[in-house]
C-alpha cells in the first residue's frame, strides 16, 4: 500500500479514536462527579470544561502570527512563482485525461502553497511527474 493512502487511514483512524476517547474520557468524568454533585451538575460541570478546552483551542488556532496582508503576498508570490514554472500544455492535457488526479492536484497544489510555500514547488513537481 502507498504511503500517502496508509496515512490517510492513520489520520482517519486517529479522528475516529480520538472521538471515542474523548466520550469515554467525557462519561468517565461524569460518572466520577456524580456522588459528589449529583448527575445533572456532574454532566453541566464536565461540558463547560469541554467547552474552555474547545474556546482555548479555537483562540489559538485562529491567532493570527502574520497579517492578512503579508499572508496574502506570500501566498501570490508562491502562486505565482508555481505555475511560472509549469507549462500549460501539460496542465491541459492532465485536465483532459484525469480530471479526478486534476482536481486532486489542484488541492494538493493548495495545501501545498499554504503549509511550507518553500517546498512547494518540489512536491508538486513530484506530485505531476507521478501522474504524467
Amino acid at each position: 500500500m502507498d504511503v500517502a493512502k496508509l496515512r490517510i487511514i492513520a489520520g482517519a483512524g486517529a479522528v475516529f479514536f480520538g472521538f471515542a476517547g474523548t466520550t469515554a474520557l467525557t462519561i468517565a468524568g461524569v460518572l466520577a462527579l456524580i456522588p459528589v454533585m449529583g448527575l445533572l451538575w456532574a454532566t453541566v460541570t464536565v461540558a463547560c470544561i469541554l467547552m474552555a478546552i474547545a474556546c482555548i483551542c479555537t483562540v489559538v488556532f485562529l491567532k493570527p502570527g502574520k497579517s492578512t496582508e503579508e499572508e496574502l503576498d506570500q501566498f501570490e508570490n508562491a502562486t505565482a512563482d508555481m505555475l511560472a514554472e509549469l507549462p500549460f500544455d501539460t496542465i491541459a492535457s492532465l485536465v483532459e485525461k484525469r480530471p479526478i488526479a486534476a482536481a486532486t492536484m489542484a488541492l494538493a497544489a493548495g495545501y501545498f502553497v499554504v503549509s511550507n510555500p518553500d517546498q512547494a514547488v518540489k512536491g508538486l513537481q513530484k506530485i505531476i511527474d507521478e501522474l504524467i
